[in-house]
């Protein structure tokens, strides 16, 4: 095995993968919603918010984005992805069944032209 994946070796007691449960991303995060809602999704330069609070921004995320007609297998540009209205969208998508693609911000104009295309 070590062969194949040298790396292996220094794994320890670490399994080398773990079954991931066959959900969407969303789910994940309502999954983590039931469990701790008052629990700290994020803390973003001294503004916090619970996962109970996310996921409701969340969702009114996804109901506006439904109302500009993003729909399953959509895809989005998400152009702030270190921030909480970033990753909200991202979830909002997901939620949707469309496929978010983050850009840095930074990027040029050039480059945005090429993820876009």
């Amino acid at each position: 095995m070590y062969e194949k994946k040298p790396w292996l070796k220094f794994y320890g007691h670490i399994p080398e993968s773990i079954n991931y449960p066959r959900v969407t991303m969303y789910e994940a995060v309502m999954k983590t919603v039931e469990r701790c809602p008052e629990a700290t999704a994020y803390d973003f330069f001294g503004y916090s918010s619970t996962y109970r609070q996310f996921s409701h921004d969340i969702d009114r995320c996804a109901d506006a984005l439904a109302s500009l007609g993003m729909k399953k297998g959509d895809r989005i540009t998400i152009s702030m992805p270190t921030t909480p209205q970033g990753i909200i969208c991202f979830y909002a998508a997901n939620k949707l069944g469309a496929v978010a693609a983050m850009i840095h911000p930074l990027s040029t104009a050039k480059e945005i032209e090429f993820y876009l295309n």
